[in-house]
């Protein structure tokens, strides 16, 4: 697509329709209109909450088991007085009750590892698609913004998620889990507020000026200080909160993608 610099210009002193008739034939401005609406179409898919319902049924079913648990255990001891028990006795005793909670808990930590695979994914696809829309015009400066998107740094989806479960089923390392799990929401929160800093920049080169609820900066210091309190109970709240704010920035896209007027 070629694009005359010179009128090029004039994009940035007027967002009228007349000026991107002036600067692309009607071929490339069709093209460019149809790509716009593929990144529109793309970037409205939103992570489903239903995963959330999912890990949030599965800790309600995994503290009744455990509660459970540990009712049967304070029995066992109670009515035995005799050095002759142990732990791993009581353990053989309810083999069965031990394996529906270690099937209930890897249930439980596959799907927060899931949910946090799709946040990152999703970003980056968002990113992608972003990507692909801008190297189709050639404006100035336009090339340089698309390369600062291209080189945001990105969490890897795959690999945090897995070394997280990894961590969760190793005695004394639970911890490890935590922390990635908040590093995932931490670094998916401030990518987002980057991502979304820079698609305002590069729509404003085309004239476009958006106008969006900004995503609101959050205080990860206290809000690990709070999952420390709670013993990791509150990253069920935190992993919420980051799927309604990526929904959140995707809904805001559709609708200011969707009311540009070509």
């Amino acid at each position: 697509m070629i694009v005359n610099h010179f009128k090029a210009k004039k994009l940035f002193k007027s967002n009228k329709k007349r000026a991107f008739s002036d600067i692309f034939n009607k071929e490339a401005l069709d093209f460019y209109v149809v790509t716009f609406k593929d990144l529109r179409r793309t970037i409205n898919v939103k992570i489903s909450l239903k995963y959330i319902f999912i890990l949030w049924a599965l800790f309600i079913l995994n503290l009744i088991l455990y509660s459970f648990f540990i009712y049967r255990l304070v029995l066992y001891y109670a009515s035995n007085t005799t050095a002759s028990y142990n732990v791993f006795s009581f353990l053989y005793s309810n083999i069965s009750l031990v394996s529906i909670i270690e099937i209930f808990g890897f249930l439980f930590i596959g799907t927060f590892a899931l949910i946090e695979y799709k946040l990152l994914q999703s970003l980056k696809t968002h990113r992608e698609k972003l990507i692909q829309i801008l190297s189709q015009i050639q404006i100035p400066n336009l090339d340089s913004q698309a390369n600062e998107i291209k080189n945001l740094k990105m969490p890897n989806s795959l690999l945090l998620p897995i070394i997280m479960v990894f961590f969760f089923f190793i005695p004394l390392l639970g911890i490890v889990s935590l922390i990635i799990s908040f590093y995932v929401v931490y670094k998916s929160h401030n990518t987002l507020k980057e991502l979304e800093n820079l698609e305002d920049k590069a729509f404003s080169l085309l004239g476009i000026k958006l106008q969006r609820e900004k995503t609101q900066k959050k205080n990860f210091v206290l809000y690990f200080i709070v999952i420390l309190i709670t013993i990791g109970f509150f990253m069920l709240y935190l992993i919420f909160e980051a799927i309604k704010e990526f929904n959140h920035h995707v809904e805001e896209d559709y609708r200011l993608l969707e009311s540009i007027d070509f």
